[in-house]
């Protein structure tokens, strides 16, 4: 099925930016797995496979720019090189999918299952993952800039702690992060916090050349004695 966007929507959501990214020129329409892929999409025709079976298949360096693929299933799917551009993917099943290189700029990937994915080398730069599963993903040399990530590994939960005698209390700082993501300033940082709450800023890195740093706050909250 191919689905048409309204020029102004499209200008709205994330601006003629999406097409002057490097795809395919094609124009034509092709099946890959039951789903109707568009080759070179534009401002008014795009990919929409939602809720497709599309396990195991073939989709590297495809041109995925803005693409409907709510609720797909695409565990194990090559999407190596892929632009996905802005693509909707949220609660996509992505369990054990090659996204290496593939350019999620801006894509939606809220909820979505990225379990053992490989993203190595991908663009996640403003994309969303809000409450999306990375357990067992490779984030190494992806681009992570401006990701917007609540709710998963990469957004340090809170810290709550008590002291007896209202006195400040030390802790020490230690972060579960996906693979190939590092956060030098933060691993085993000991922390002095006093009654209230204190916000430590950590800086997330991958070793991609270009936007692989995210700053986070990991909030430490410290009770006092009571009665």
């Amino acid at each position: 099925m191919v689905v048409g966007i309204a020029s102004v929507a499209f200008v709205a959501a994330i601006g003629v930016a999406a097409f002057l990214r490097p795809g395919s020129d094609g124009g034509s329409v092709h099946e890959v797995g039951g789903c109707a892929v568009v080759s070179a999409p534009g401002p008014e025709v795009a990919t929409s496979c939602r809720a497709a079976r599309l396990s195991g298949v073939d989709l590297a360096a495809a041109d995925l720019r803005l693409a409907q693929l709510e609720r797909v299933d695409l565990r194990a799917a090559d999407l190596s090189d892929a632009v996905l551009y802005g693509a909707d993917l949220r609660r996509a099943d992505l369990r054990g999918a090659d996204l290496r290189g593939a350019d999620l700029h801006a894509a939606d990937l809220r909820a979505a299952d990225l379990r053992d994915a490989r993203l190595s080398a991908a663009d996640l730069s403003s994309a969303r993952l809000d409450g999306a599963e990375l357990d067992g993903a490779d984030l190494s040399g992806a681009r992570i800039e401006d990701l917007d990530a609540p709710d998963t590994l990469l957004d340090p939960p809170p810290i709550a702690l008590r002291s007896p005698d209202g006195r400040p209390v030390r802790t020490v700082l230690r972060l579960a992060l996906p693979t190939g993501v590092t956060a030098p300033r933060c691993t085993d940082r000991v922390v002095t916090a006093a009654v209230g709450e204190t916000t430590v800023r950590c800086r997330l890195q991958t070793d991609a050349r270009l936007g692989g740093r995210l700053e986070v706050p990991v909030v430490v909250t410290v009770s006092g004695p009571t009665g």
